[in-house]
């Protein structure tokens, strides 16, 4: 049973969209919402001040769980490099940093891939 089975109640739909994302195009930064994503979050997100002395930015760190059909990609280099995460309730961006794909030991089937997320700057 995968984790979407076992908590049904904790799917969180509508407010989470993945987007490719562009550094330093011809046009500037672009972005482009590509689907929107059915997810379970970890509550329990951590965040940090940034290290300068006088830095007041925020680090903040989001573990989120993502169907894999609703990926464009199961290639956890790709959705690293190309890939942001809008929440459309806050208007926050989220880099993914770092991408497991989780599989079913006895079947060998990807049952969710596991996002790592680190808030950026919004995106226009």
């Amino acid at each position: 049973m995968d984790v979407f089975e076992a908590f049904p109640n904790a799917i969180i739909r509508y407010r989470y969209f993945l987007g490719s994302y562009q550094r330093g195009t011809l046009e500037g930064d672009k972005f482009e919402i590509e689907s929107d994503l059915s997810v379970i979050v970890d509550e329990g997100d951590a965040g940090k001040i940034g290290g300068a002395p006088n830095a007041q930015a925020l680090e903040a760190d989001l573990l989120m769980y993502v169907k894999p059909m609703e990926l464009p990609t199961l290639n956890a280099r790709e959705l690293t490099s190309g890939y942001v995460v809008y929440d459309d309730k806050y208007g926050d961006c989220f880099a993914i940093i770092n991408a497991d794909i989780a599989k079913n030991q006895d079947t060998g089937e990807i049952e969710h891939i596991e996002l790592m997320l680190r808030q950026i700057e919004g995106i226009q």
